[in-house]
């Protein structure tokens, strides 16, 4: 089902609104909220332990969080459903190697 008005989307936005006021130091985020999916909400972040800020606000369980890839890159990332809101969170990084820790 597709939303046709921005009133359809309410839950969501009104959700991550929720979330900026309930926990204002929750590290920024690239959202997206899509027309096709009227609870569903994309959180792009820029680090691992940005994922780790969100799980806990949101009260994930840490076995949801995995460990993938998302084309060339490494991703941290868990799905959950939260306020009834369907999350994706995830960041994608590169992983250090032992060469860029050397001295």
């Amino acid at each position: 089902m597709s939303a046709e008005t921005l009133g359809e989307q309410a839950a969501v936005i009104t959700c991550l609104a929720g979330l900026a006021v309930g926990h204002p130091t929750l590290p920024a985020g690239y959202f997206t909220i899509s027309r096709h999916g009227l609870r569903e909400l994309g959180v792009q972040l820029d680090s691992p332990g940005k994922v780790e800020a969100w799980r806990e606000a949101l009260g994930v369980d840490t076995a949801a969080v995995v460990v993938d890839r998302i084309g060339n890159g490494a991703s941290l990332e868990f799905d959950a459903t939260v306020y009834g809101v369907d999350f994706h969170v995830y960041a994608i990084y590169e992983q250090a190697t032992s060469e860029a820790g050397a001295a």
